[in-house]
């Protein structure tokens, strides 16, 4: 039997937190066998391969798997080279660090009943609760407005990472998609849009033990880059570099 949803965790350089990471998805996976989990080792040089494989092994549990290569390719190619991996009708990513709580999967999996595209979106958590951190708020809030002017895209967060597709969705949308690093987010919403794909928006709060200090994204630099990032999607967009046909290669 396929399992219903197949979830891709990528993951770099988490060597603190890889043996917690590995108990709670082993935890959750055992109450849900249908089901699956691929943490996505992304080139790490810490030993977070070696302590995630110990880790998963004791468990033995044939639903959860780790997949790893090296170099260092980037977040958008560990969530490509796992989903090629996957088996189930609905596809999922969300942060290896499990920034999210893992109960929203089932969410995740009821909105892509009816919708193509599922993502996770932190505003109404962050109207109740506030930020975590001011800076990141701004910066965050910035971004996005940038996504809605250089892109249109009217999501209200396009960069929580937890994210759910259809199968069939999942392949047309990955087959296109050119960013390998964080902007990859909002390339596949971009080509959602553009190809006319029902999105659906839940809402979702980080785990409150999460740290935004372990964050791999550092602020000023990445932002730059992102904005850059979001200039070429839209050149590529005019190029007719997204037309249906030129394939990526992982």
């Amino acid at each position: 039997m396929h399992p219903s949803l197949s979830v891709v965790l990528p993951i770099y350089n988490e060597a603190g937190i890889a043996a917690a990471v590995a108990a709670r998805i082993t935890n959750f996976a055992a109450s849900r066998p249908d089901y699956e989990f691929l943490l996505v080792d992304d080139g790490s040089v810490d030993g977070t391969p070696e302590i995630l494989s110990t880790a998963l092994a004791k468990s033995s549990l044939p639903n959860v798997r780790l997949l790893r290569y090296a170099p260092n390719r980037g977040k958008g190619h560990a969530v490509l080279f796992g989903f090629r991996q996957t088996k189930g009708e609905y596809l999922c990513f969300t942060d290896g660090d499990l920034a999210y709580p893992l109960d929203y999967l089932e969410q995740i999996a009821v909105a892509l009943q009816e919708s193509d595209v599922a993502i996770g979106s932190r505003t109404p958590c962050r109207a109740s609760q506030g930020a975590p951190n001011l800076r990141r708020r701004f910066l965050g809030l910035a971004y996005n407005r940038l996504v809605h002017f250089i892109l249109g895209l009217p999501y209200a967060d396009t960069q929580a990472g937890f994210k759910g597709f259809r199968r069939a969705s999942a392949q047309r949308l990955f087959s296109l998609l050119q960013a390998n690093g964080f902007s990859f987010d909002v390339e596949i919403l971009f080509l959602a849009k553009k190809l006319g794909y029902r999105v659906r928006e839940i809402p979702v709060c980080p785990a409150k033990d999460h740290s935004y200090k372990t964050g791999k994204v550092k602020l000023l630099r990445d932002s730059a880059s992102m904005l850059i990032d979001l200039c070429r999607i839209r050149i590529r967009d005019w190029l007719g570099l997204y037309d249906e046909g030129k394939t990526r290669t992982p």
